[in-house]
């Protein structure tokens, strides 16, 4: 899990988590990006949540994503799409200094699907 990094300019930063899989004891959600502090400023952010083919293509077994802003719940999406794309981007607005993180919804079908997640964050 990466944490916020700032590009050269000093007015947009990033996180990415890398590709991550869980294992068949793998807990309800794996944590995907956590930034316990986003900064002195105000940001424009867009999560980009990718996964890869999933294992079982059953109704309902497909991976998700929630997006918690100070242990508040604000985007909670599951994947519908069967192939297990994430054509959804999520653009929110963040207040300075909040806790931000992005968690994988896992379902016990498809633990070993892998998943991650990017942002790029603009100040404003």
């Amino acid at each position: 899990m990466s944490a916020q990094t700032l590009l050269s300019g000093g007015d947009k930063w990033y996180s990415y988590s890398g590709v991550l899989f869980g294992d068949v004891s793998a807990p309800a959600t794996i944590q995907m990006l956590f930034i316990p502090n986003t900064g002195l400023r105000d940001s424009y952010i867009v999560v980009n949540p990718f996964y890869g083919s999933a294992v079982s293509n059953s109704g309902g077994a497909q991976l998700g994503i929630t997006i918690k802003l100070d242990d508040v719940e604000i985007v909670k999406h599951n994947v519908y799409d069967v192939r297990g794309d994430m054509v959804e981007s999520f653009p929110l607005f963040i207040p300075r200094q909040s806790k931000l993180e992005v968690i994988s919804n896992n379902t016990a079908a498809n633990n070993t699907q892998t998943r991650g997640a990017n942002i790029i964050g603009y100040y404003l």
